[in-house]
């Protein structure tokens, strides 16, 4: 979760240094894809790579983004039925509940662009499971 923390400052950083400085406003391609890079960066340093070990055995394996969608992959090391999709997606909500929504800024920005987060889950079962947030879902009470 601290990672989430460093990588949600990081966002808020790139979107509103990159809005400021624009004449016309980026594109939501353009937007997704900074909040990729800025992932990576966070969470991996400069010649860091993927797979990313979590706590409690989970790995992201990669972060892209497609339009406005910011797409993390992870591999969770049991099977589906063991962890739920859902329980795994409302501790990711919790923190970047945390992360996003006391930033107006921030979430004005996910908001206007409809931008989401996607996730992907891949269980030792070989079963993809994804789940999307938006910044509406993330800050609901």
């Amino acid at each position: 979760m601290k990672k989430n923390v460093k990588l949600a400052v990081l966002f808020s950083g790139i979107l509103i240094c990159s809005t400021a400085y624009s004449a016309e406003p980026p594109s939501v391609d353009k937007i997704s894809k900074a909040l990729v890079d800025s992932a990576k960066k966070s969470l991996l340093g400069e010649k860091g790579k993927f797979p990313l070990k979590l706590d409690g055995g989970m790995e992201i394996i990669n972060i892209t983004s497609t339009s406005n969608n910011v797409v993390f992959e992870y591999t969770v090391p049991t099977d589906s039925q063991s962890v739920p999709t859902e329980n795994l997606t409302e501790n990711i909500k919790v923190g970047l509940n945390n992360l996003f929504c006391g930033k107006q800024d921030m979430v004005n920005v996910l908001r206007a662009y409809d931008i989401r987060f996607l996730f992907r889950f891949l269980y030792t079962d070989n079963r993809n499971v994804p789940a999307t947030l938006s910044i509406d879902e993330i800050c609901e009470q």
